[in-house]
């Protein structure tokens, strides 16, 4: 499992690091920022580890119908993806 991490992490920074060649420097310093801003707040501190416990929680899906967590873990694992919309 930790050679598979390595490898994920490796591809992540391989994302970034021609995401940022290509995005305009005021996108990057403002991404840059953002990320600092979430570190100084201490959310990752609260974040959720490997193997911790999500709680249980509902929220709306794409269509507007709200969501369960715990009745989608009842069909299996769940991944459960942020969609901000259009930039």
């Amino acid at each position: 499992m930790a050679d598979e991490r390595v490898g994920l992490q490796e591809r992540l920074d391989t994302v970034l690091r021609e995401g940022s060649a290509t995005r305009p420097a005021e996108i990057n310093d403002k991404l840059a920022g953002t990320a600092e801003w979430l570190r100084s707040s201490g959310a990752v501190d609260k974040a959720l580890g490997q193997g911790d416990q999500a709680p249980n929680f509902t929220l709306s899906n794409a269509v507007g119908k709200d969501v369960e967590f715990a009745d989608l873990l009842e069909r299996g694992p769940a991944v459960v993806a942020f969609y901000r919309g259009g930039w």
